[in-house]
């Protein structure tokens, strides 16, 4: 297996702002606490506060969740070392995606462990903890009820309401039977789809299944996955959602924070609510709105007044669901949490929170963009180094890609011509405004008209010239759909079926030795 790495501002993916941010811009410093460095992990541990009684809670709650499970001899180790003053934690979170979803839920569990590694080579005296936060609460089902391979959409259906992690399996017969055809008789695939029908059967739910799966491929390394749908830990996190509720200052700090980023020609990513919290019962959550004096939850018979809500929190905290902008706090309340790992979406609405941590008088983490990568087949590396491409050339659009290797290959070239043209009207019209200098604007004219004709001809011939190399200009179009499927990045579409494919049972393994969540590049696996 080869490695290569490309910067990001030169693949075209990645926005402006997360640009931006990983190359510490003094414009995007205000809104983070500390850089992805070792000297930035120095300084947050010598910020972060932990007491010793919401260790005691995080431990037991964790405890509790992994009943039933079978634990690794360090997932055992990392959970009990959360007792202790000097362990810290590194996390990462997704929804609970069918079979894991896209190839970058595994990046970011990948890089979320390396970063640990990397945490305890500089710092000998601590520890960390890798962790992956499951979003078990979300209620889009549309998101995560599918999952794509070789260019199919796998997908189970259900009527089922409320909070995903609570959901049955329902249907995920006819998933595997989706997944077979699809396959179609591929050898190397048995052990993973074994494990697969191990834990996706339909008399589970959603978070069962995904925990058992993660842990299964990431227990050896000693990750420790956390439900956040849980009482003794949301009772930890009371004060801020009473604060929530009656204060609501999260709806002014983040606002204030949106409209800095967009002054700075940023667009947010995230728009907070009044009351940013849901009710969660069975089959149940939605939102919950201060109406007519009253705290109702909308679309049902559910309304409290101030005292009564109060009461509710208190009895029943597993009640209140965080929603997207207040989840990031509640994992830092209930975490010894040092960084979060995510994609630029994710840490760009992330950027629009720091304001509300501090309103909140809670630590804010370090962002890191997790690792980005493409992996590159034996099929698709004999096209690329037979074409002659470079890595940079495989990231240009299609249509970039094809004029330019058509051109270079047909010696197709008019900047001379051009030049001389633009010299030939500009020496023109010198000597005219000479005479009247109302005819340098007609010369003009005429060069601009000029130009066009010859970029016109230049359209042409490159229509000609494909015409010509249809087999060639087919090979770049094949380059181009495996490794951008859609016209989007491959860890977005494709599922880690396709990386267990290609690189074996070792897979996990191999990626643990390229990527490297300090090195803020893609990375390109042939």
């Amino acid at each position: 297996m080869n490695k290569q790495t490309i910067p990001y501002h030169k693949t075209g993916y990645f926005s402006n702002l997360m640009l931006d941010y990983i190359s510490g811009k003094e414009i995007i410093q205000p809104f983070y606490n500390n850089p992805n460095s070792i000297e930035g992990y120095k300084k947050q541990l010598e910020e972060k506060q932990f007491s010793e009684g919401n260790r005691k809670v995080l431990l037991q709650s964790l405890t509790e969740q992994y009943q039933g499970l079978n634990l690794t001899d360090l997932v055992q180790k990392n959970i009990e070392s959360l007792n202790q003053s000097n362990t810290y934690t590194v996390t990462t979170g997704h929804q609970l995606n069918l079979f894991t979803g896209p190839l970058y839920f595994i990046y970011k569990i990948v890089s979320t462990i390396n970063l640990v590694k990397e945490l305890k080579k500089n710092f000998s005296d601590k520890n960390f903890v890798p962790v992956f936060w499951m979003a078990t609460e979300d209620h889009d089902f549309e998101e995560i009820n599918h999952f794509n391979l070789f260019g199919k959409k796998h997908e189970i259906s259900s009527v089922q309401t409320g909070a995903v992690g609570r959901m049955k399996l329902e249907g995920i017969e006819d998933v595997f039977s989706q997944l077979e055809e699809t396959l179609n008789g591929r050898t190397g695939l048995e052990s993973i789809v074994e494990k697969l029908k191990n834990y996706y059967q339909s008399d589970k739910t959603y978070t069962q299944a995904v925990r058992a799966l993660v842990n299964d491929l990431f227990g050896k390394y000693g990750l420790v996955i956390i439900d956040g749908d849980d009482s003794d830990l949301k009772r930890e996190f009371i004060p801020f959602i009473q604060s929530e509720l009656l204060a609501r200052t999260s709806y002014t700090a983040i606002n204030n924070t949106s409209e800095k980023l967009e002054n700075l020609g940023f667009k947010k990513q995230v728009n907070p609510r009044e009351i940013n919290l849901f009710y969660l019962k069975d089959n149940l959550r939605e939102r919950i709105v201060f109406e007519e004096n009253s705290y109702q939850v909308l679309n049902t018979v559910f309304k409290f007044s101030e005292t009564e809500i109060l009461a509710e929190l208190k009895n029943n905290p597993e009640r209140f669901s965080p929603n997207a902008v207040m989840r990031p706090l509640y994992q830092e309340v209930i975490l010894p949490n040092l960084a979060y790992i995510g994609g630029g979406g994710e840490l760009a609405y992330w950027l629009q929170l720091k304001q509300m941590f501090t309103a909140n008088k809670v630590e804010f983490p370090v962002l890191v963009l997790r690792n980005s990568a493409i992996i590159i087949d034996n099929g698709t590396q004999k096209k690329i180094e037979k074409l002659n491409l470079s890595l940079t050339d495989i990231f240009k659009s299609e249509e970039e890609l094809i004029k330019a290797f058509v051109k270079a290959e047909n010696e197709i070239e008019f900047n001379t011509e051009t030049n001389q043209l633009t010299e030939i009207y500009t020496a023109i019209a010198e000597k005219v405004k000479l005479i009247d200098a109302s005819l340098e604007g007609t010369v003009n004219a005429e060069l601009q008209k000029s130009l066009k004709s010859i970029d016109m001809i230049d359209k042409k011939l490159v229509r000609a010239i494909k015409n010509n190399e249809e087999v060639t200009i087919n090979q770049l179009k094949a380059i181009k759909d495996k490794l951008f499927p859609n016209g989007s990045l491959q860890e977005r579409k494709d599922n880690f079926i396709y990386a267990y494919l290609l690189l074996g049972e070792t897979f996990i393994d191999d990626l643990m030795n390229v990527l490297n969540p300090l090195e803020q590049e893609l990375v390109v696996i042939n």
